[in-house]
């Protein structure tokens, strides 16, 4: 853990130069999200290698898991990029980038939407499994996951629809 959280403040570092915090590439994800996104792979992979219904569990929340990370890091999560930037009041047309993709995030709200409804009916079960076997790190991931999943529907991906609006409102007029 400490090994990745090096590696993305390396890889943070990286961006910046100078003291001036330069843009980031659209491919890109705000490091924070990818240290989560990786520690919470290497949590579900080790929990997928138990015996019995917590591994089972585990494998099947690892697949959906895995399955959301490549969607929010194609296009949900880049626009987050933006939000230093949009916080201090600058919007640019080099960021018409992000609005192809918070008008994906808006389009595909219902899939998204089901896809944390699979997510978190996979935690609930994790978390089933857990308890039936006294197991409490599967209990303890579940139930963070659950929060994470909440997480990305309450704030994240209104605030990728929000950036988007933004941009829309700023940038429309003067392509």
């Amino acid at each position: 853990m400490v090994r990745s959280l090096i590696a993305a403040m390396a890889a943070g570092a990286a961006v910046c130069c100078g003291g001036a915090v330069q843009a980031q590439p659209a491919h890109q994800i705000p490091q924070s999200l990818a240290v989560e996104h990786h520690e919470t792979i290497e949590r579900l992979q080790a929990l997928s290698k138990r015996p019995g219904a917590v591994g089972a569990a585990a494998r099947r929340s690892l697949t959906l898991f895995r399955r959301h990370v490549e969607r929010e890091e194609a296009f949900i999560m880049p626009p987050l990029t933006l939000l230093p930037a949009l916080a201090d009041g600058k919007a640019s047309p080099d960021m018409a980038w992000a609005l192809a993709m918070c008008d994906r995030v808006k389009a595909e709200q219902g899939e998204i939407f089901q896809e944390h409804t699979d997510i978190t009916t996979a935690a609930n079960a994790l978390w089933s499994a857990g308890m039936a076997a006294h197991d409490r790190e599967a209990m303890d991931f579940a139930r963070g996951a659950v929060a994470d999943s909440l997480n990305d529907l309450e704030i994240e991906e209104p605030a990728v629809l929000m950036i988007g609006a933004y941009l829309h409102a700023k940038l429309d007029g003067a392509r």
